[in-house]
């Protein structure tokens, strides 16, 4: 992860290298590359630098669901960019309305569409949200009414946060604030260890030690 000295002008809204957000999405470096040079996500940052902040990492999420599914670039691209007029925004997935109008947005493109290839595209969007981007939103935690603060990968159950106010973002238990690499790095040092000894050497919950272990597992899967 990005040292907690750098870029000190952009404290609290959560750092990460583009190899470490392509780690975090789940998806090739590459591809995160393409897809930041392709203006699929404005960044804040100037590019050359070759950071994303937190907002960014959550709309890298969406397209990452988007492109799993099989919608075309140019199809993410004019939702991406109906939802940022609709909702006056540079993040248009990650706002809060989205979890509501997505499905609107993709069936207003449909009937505006004259070409059948993107017309095919936006249907598979349409679907896409509500099979599997509508349920994501239960991960992300919002400031107010409509700004993602915190996103827990697992959902709140599952312990882990990614909260741009913490570690620069970087996933921790959400209890003590450790990151889960710590956690995940000592259970497997030396062979392996026992989580029990693992949670007494860091105080903390062995709760909070399999959490950590499980999302990291997840992340390598």
């Amino acid at each position: 992860m990005i040292s907690d000295h750098s870029h000190p002008a952009h404290f609290g809204v959560g750092l990460y290298s583009v190899s470490d957000a392509a780690r975090l999405v789940s998806v090739p470096p590459g591809r995160v590359r393409r897809w930041l040079s392709g203006h699929l996500v404005k960044q804040s940052i100037d590019p050359a630098e070759q950071t994303v902040t937190f907002a960014e990492l959550i709309e890298l999420h969406f397209i990452k669901m988007f492109r799993s599914q099989g919608v075309s670039l140019q199809a993410i691209r004019k939702a991406a960019a109906a939802a940022s007029k609709r909702f006056g925004t540079d993040y248009p997935f990650s706002f809060r309305r989205f979890d509501t109008d997505g499905r609107t947005i993709f069936a207003t493109l449909i009937r505006d569409s004259s070409n059948e290839t993107i017309l095919e595209d936006l249907k598979r969007g349409q679907l896409v949200f509500n099979q599997i981007v509508k349920p994501f939103f239960k991960k992300l935690e919002y400031q107010g009414s409509v700004e993602v603060a915190r996103f827990w990968p697992m959902e709140k159950s599952g312990r882990v946060v990614l909260d741009p106010e913490r570690k620069f973002g970087r996933p921790i238990d959400a209890q003590s604030g450790i990151s889960t690499r710590v956690i995940y790095d000592a259970v497997m040092a030396g062979g392996g260890q026992e989580p029990s000894e693992v949670a007494r050497w860091l105080g903390i919950s062995v709760a909070a030690v399999n959490a950590a272990v499980a999302f990291e597992q997840s992340l390598a899967a």
